[in-house]
């Protein structure tokens, strides 16, 4: 059942001073609207849930475990140190990529799945049911979007906040594009962009609705709809 995939959620909850592009830094801002994403996914029937934070915190407590407890949802919690100065060097894309790498290694529920969602902390997908539905339907190994931005243009970059995709490929290709990056002069979601057109059809599919924080900003990302491209939307799959 898809509903027992697992659900990785990235958060760095206590920052250090100083990482380029990032304007939320508060740490009970950022606690706050990381566990919103948690317990908006249990909400909507997720049953696998891995919490990877680079900053060495635990994100829920007793009380917040016990209640997805009580919904039959696990929750398994990762948290290293990352390398502040490498991360202030490189950026939080790059950042990223090395909590993902740190989650594939060592957490027990994703070594026990081929495949398992990503979602940035801070953000959920409030169609959430309907994505994994379509991913059910139509045996996709693999599903990324183009980034929207504010909605007005696509711009060279796939969205990394959002996806779905085998353990094997997030080794061999996302994480190393994760790791190209360096803020001040390229994204990781150009290079997540490049990796994605190099090995990846193009194709089109329901848009996952996201809502929630930038933490680069501050600010609520764009949620407003798109009409027809809402059930149309452009993407990469993965060889089904």
């Amino acid at each position: 059942m898809r509903s027992m995939l697992p659900i990785l959620v990235t958060t760095a909850t206590r920052p250090p001073e100083g990482i380029p592009f990032l304007a939320m830094t508060n740490a009970s801002t950022r606690a706050l609207t990381a566990k919103a994403s948690v317990f908006f996914f249990a909400a909507q029937g997720a049953r696998r849930i891995v919490i990877a934070d680079a900053t060495d915190t635990l994100l829920l407590n007793a009380d917040d475990l016990s209640m997805l407890d009580q919904l039959g949802v696990k929750v398994e919690q990762l948290a290293y140190r990352q390398d502040d100065a490498r991360i202030k060097q490189r950026g939080k894309g790059y950042g990223e990529g090395e909590l993902i790498r740190f989650a594939l290694r060592t957490s027990v529920l994703l070594q026990q799945s081929d495949h398992f969602f990503k979602c940035t902390g801070k953000v959920y997908c409030r169609n959430f049911p309907a994505i994994r539905q379509l991913i059910e339907k139509h045996k996709v190994s693999g599903i990324f979007w183009r980034w929207i931005g504010d909605g007005t243009a696509l711009i060279p970059w796939a969205d990394a906040r959002f996806y779905f995709t085998s353990r094997a490929f997030a080794e061999s290709h996302l994480i190393p594009a994760y790791l190209r990056t360096e803020d001040s002069t390229s994204a990781a979601e150009y290079h997540l962009f490049n990796a994605l057109n190099e090995t990846c059809r193009q194709g089109k599919a329901l848009r996952p609705l996201l809502t929630g924080f930038a933490g680069g900003s501050g600010e609520q990302y764009f949620d407003a709809g798109l009409g027809a491209l809402d059930f149309s939307f452009p993407c990469w799959l993965g060889t089904p």
